[in-house]
């Protein structure tokens, strides 16, 4: 078949991409190897209010759950920082639904969804990309976005590593029955859970909520039956598994006749795992620029894609990947030892003051901020050291 832009996978930054291309005019193709879009759902569900702005989509009753204004940090020995606004900052969704609204707006713009599609491989030619292979036919396209998800599978197997890091096991699951503050979530530090990242709550409305963690370790689902059980002592249900991206951008986004977006190019916040809104954001900027390429029959570029994407949104996820590095570096103890001291040096008001003025999205200006108030800093040096923390500062 044939095909003047064809998408691999159905999430929202496939989905985001393929309905700026379609509403230009041209044939679009989405390949989504599942039968269902959004299943499995293994997301938090968590989007800043600011974050549907941007996107241009608005809050809708199909997806929406409920709206968080704050959360509680946890060390790993219980000690407990308390950050809480005046004002909504995100809302839970139901991500599953939330895909699919995606593709119902991308197919009345007139894509063209082909679901339980796997695409086995990427044609590569000494001019460029030129198509997919799936399972049951060839399909050949001007211009190919690659949206598969974390770790870039078909890529390497083209024979090309897009050298991305920091990929951990993810594991979620909803629970009923259990009594939480309704607008706040909870996120426990704790090597032994969840190395690397953390464990979270997150309120689904009612008495429902969200757990999850993603880890460097093998057994993850066991430590969040562990946490589950000791935090609520319930009984689990059956736990959904899937991948994060902690590790920044890849090296290259922008190919011959094709574009990566989303997960698998790293478009995704390292400190939260969220890609949903600079994922998607990347997502416009990359059906904008297989537009152009389509409509100049490729006489043009697509490495605008790369260079305005990173011009927008690189410093940015820059700036986080420095802070998920420092607190990967600090260890149980020492985030013991700053959670004490913070609380025992009354900086909750002054850390809540910082997040209030924050932007969920773009964390770049308040990390920065952060480090450099004088008073959040002493009290950093005393707990992390003077070396690590020179090695961070050194960023800014």
């Amino acid at each position: 078949m044939k095909t003047e832009a064809a998408i691999i996978g159905a999430g929202p930054a496939g989905l985001i991409t393929a309905e700026v291309i379609s509403s230009k005019g041209y044939t679009t193709t989405v390949f989504e190897e599942h039968r269902m879009v959004g299943v499995p759902d293994h997301c938090a569900g968590i989007i800043s209010v600011e974050g549907f702005d941007r996107l241009g989509i608005p809050l809708d009753d199909r997806f929406y759950l409920n709206t968080i204004v704050g959360g509680r940090l946890y060390s790993a020995n219980g000690t407990c920082l308390e950050i809480r606004d005046r004002k909504p900052r995100a809302h839970i969704i139901d991500r599953g639904k939330f895909d699919v609204y995606l593709a119902d707006v991308a197919v009345d713009s007139g894509v063209d969804l082909r679901s339980t599609t796997r695409v086995k491989d990427i044609v590569f030619t000494k001019k460029g990309v030129v198509g997919v292979k799936t399972e049951d036919y060839d399909v050949r396209s001007d211009a190919l976005i690659n949206a598969e998800g974390p770790g870039g599978r078909l890529m390497a197997r083209a024979g090309y590593s897009t050298g991305q890091e920091g990929i951990f096991n993810g594991f979620n699951v909803d629970l009923s029955g259990v009594d939480v503050e309704p607008d706040m979530v909870e996120v426990w530090f704790n090597d032994e859970a969840s190395k690397g990242f953390f464990t979270w709550v997150a309120p689904l409305g009612g008495d429902r909520v969200r757990v999850g963690l993603a880890s460097q370790i093998g057994d993850g689902h066991v430590a969040l039956k562990k946490f589950i059980e000791k935090r609520f002592n319930v009984k689990v249900p059956p736990i959904r598994a899937g991948r994060v991206c902690t590790g920044g951008p890849v090296r290259r986004t922008a190919y011959p006749g094709m574009l990566l977006v989303g997960d698998v190019a790293g478009q995704v916040k390292p400190t939260t795992a969220g890609g949903v809104v600079i994922g998607g954001l990347c997502s416009i900027l990359a059906g904008e620029s297989a537009s152009l390429f389509i409509e100049e029959g490729k006489q043009t570029s697509l490495d605008w894609y790369e260079k305005e994407w990173r011009r927008l949104y690189g410093h940015e996820l820059s700036t986080m990947l420095t802070l998920r590095r420092l607190l990967n570096g600090m260890g149980d103890e020492r985030i013991n030892r700053m959670f004490r001291a913070f609380n025992e040096e009354g900086m909750g008001p002054r850390i809540a003051s910082l997040i209030e003025d924050g932007d969920m999205d773009m964390q770049a200006d308040i990390i920065r901020r952060a480090f450099m108030d004088p008073v959040l800093l002493g009290v950093m040096a005393k707990v992390v050291g003077r070396v690590l923390l020179g090695e961070v500062m050194s960023f800014f």
